[in-house]
């Protein structure tokens, strides 16, 4: 009798050696763009109080109400898988100091880890998922806006991701947000629209849910809806204007979408996504906005607030498409194996060459194997050529160089041009 097969858990996949090359690509890209804009990194836990989360994201929103995995832990206390990184973010920095001590202090932080989240896995959005975050805590200028945006539209460039547009809004203030959530109400009521049970809770919960909603029927029934521009106070029109200004003066190209509401609740004036058509429904790749209250929310003083999360897994699929696979920076040579009384010769030489050139990979192939067998395991990471040490080679101090896909004569050199060959790559 067979045994059965113990599998992975529905939406937590496994990321295997030719994905995760993707992944590698995108850290490297936020690892340099982040050092560019002197962007201090953080790592924070996985598992936080779900009382964190009730207080930041709100107790009314799908993440808390249904999407969150949360448990009863021996002492009883209630934990959840972290849903997003921002709250854990800010919690971190009121915790440590990191944001004010005598003062509000400037900082700018960024971290990068998995999340979790119980709903129904669709492309490029899983139950576990990574996220980049670049929180900017201090800052209330608009420049501070404009660098977020910049900074994310820096990091398309180097992947060479295209046709991701830019989507802005502004939510305005606490109160510009219950204005807006009473004009929705007032105009579905108005209208003969029936609501079915969902939308119905979303309208008792969070009115302005509906806008970004992928019903289509709730769309064309919110079509005449007066934006949310014409309820904002003067001071957040003034700010999203002098944004869009700076935005049209360094040539970045955006829409105006009142679409884009968020789906947390602490976020105000400022927010944004960039969306990419080939990712259907789910086409956001990034998303941020101002939380000027968040802070001060969660248990510290007020401390003005920006930020933006990446999807990894759906950057993943924007680069896979485009380029099929992912081409592996660092060079794999094959180390061969076939001397009958080795010893530690081969492993002293591979450890030489790694000690050496760090930057190219040496593999050493299954010794107890056949040459043909070690010929035919090597060519599955398309080398340029091989390095192949036998009997003749050891008694020699030599090493035989050969050449694969080229009409090149093996040869076979010293220690010394071995080196040299390996330097010249």
């Amino acid at each position: 009798m067979s045994k059965k097969i113990i599998q992975s858990v529905k939406g937590f996949n496994d990321i295997l050696d030719n994905q995760v090359d993707f992944f590698r690509q995108i850290e490297k890209v936020i690892l340099s763009v982040t050092q560019q804009h002197n962007i201090s990194e953080i790592r924070l836990p996985i598992l936080e109080k779900s009382e964190l989360f009730n207080r930041s994201i709100g107790n009314e929103t799908e993440i808390v109400n249904k999407e969150m995995y949360t448990f009863q832990d021996k002492n009883g206390d209630y934990l959840s898988l972290r849903p997003e990184g921002t709250a854990s973010c800010v919690r971190c920095a009121i915790e440590h100091n990191l944001i004010y001590d005598r003062g509000i202090k400037k900082q700018k932080l960024w971290y990068y880890g998995p999340m979790f989240r119980h709903e129904n896995p669709q492309k490029g959005r899983y139950r576990q998922f990574h996220q980049l975050g670049i929180e900017y805590f201090g800052y209330s200028d608009s420049n501070s806006d404009i660098e977020i945006i910049m900074l994310g539209q820096r990091i398309w460039k180097n992947l060479e991701i295209e046709n991701i547009s830019l989507h802005i809004n502004s939510l305005g203030n606490d109160d510009d947000k219950k204005k807006y959530a009473k004009t929705i109400e007032t105009y579905i009521k108005k209208s003969s629209f029936n609501l079915d049970a969902k939308l119905k809770s979303t309208l008792e919960r969070n009115p302005m849910r509906l806008l970004d909603s992928k019903n289509e029927d709730i769309k064309d029934a919110l079509k005449g809806l007066p934006v949310l521009y014409e309820s904002l106070s003067k001071s957040s029109k003034s700010r999203i204007d002098l944004v869009l200004l700076k935005l049209d003066d360094l040539g970045i190209k955006y829409l105006i979408d009142n679409s884009i509401v968020r789906g947390l609740d602490y976020y105000n004036d400022t927010v944004f996504e960039w969306k990419h058509s080939s990712l259907g429904s789910q086409d956001a790749i990034c998303a941020g906005g101002r939380y000027d209250s968040l802070v001060n929310e969660i248990g510290g003083c007020d401390v003005p607030a920006i930020g933006f999360a990446l999807g990894v897994e759906r950057l993943v699929e924007l680069i896979k498409e485009k380029k099929g696979s992912c081409q592996v920076l660092n060079k794999c040579i094959p180390i061969i194996n076939v001397s009958v009384e080795d010893k530690s010769y081969c492993a002293a030489i591979s450890n030489e060459l790694r000690n050496k050139y760090p930057k190219i990979s040496f593999h050493n192939t299954d010794s107890s194997a056949s040459l043909s067998s070690q010929l035919k395991h090597a060519s599955k990471f398309n080398p340029s050529y091989l390095i192949i040490i036998g009997d003749e080679e050891i008694k020699n101090s030599s090493f035989l160089i050969k050449y694969v896909n080229k009409k090149t004569d093996d040869i076979t050199v010293s220690k010394q041009e071995l080196f040299k060959v390996m330097g010249s790559i």
